[in-house]
């Protein structure tokens, strides 16, 4: 009898784990893009600075579990906080 696979090793489970990646990096890199066009002006910097620190750690996390797409999620995730971060405080400071 071959060995029972793990459910987060599934065909299927993978493709909804990357869909939600997707999701994901496009909502928030779309929060990112409207700040830089738009402005800070919508751009609360608690909230990015604590999705920053969430993102992070979950990043680290994803890196001990080996799970490829959570790595990439939270990669793109830390850098699209810290991005509408950025131009959240260098806004509020230039105005």
């Amino acid at each position: 009898m071959p060995p029972q696979r793990r459910a987060s090793d599934q065909r299927w489970v993978k493709m909804v784990g990357w869909a939600a990646c997707f999701a994901l990096a496009g909502s928030l890199t779309y929060t990112f893009v409207r700040a830089l066009i738009d402005g800070p002006g919508g751009v609360d910097p608690l909230f990015f600075g604590l999705q920053s620190v969430a993102s992070t750690l979950f990043l680290v996390y994803s890196v001990r579990l080996r799970n490829r797409i959570f790595i990439a999620a939270n990669t793109v995730a830390v850098a699209n906080a810290l991005g509408t971060l950025a131009v959240a405080l260098l806004g509020r400071g230039g105005g």
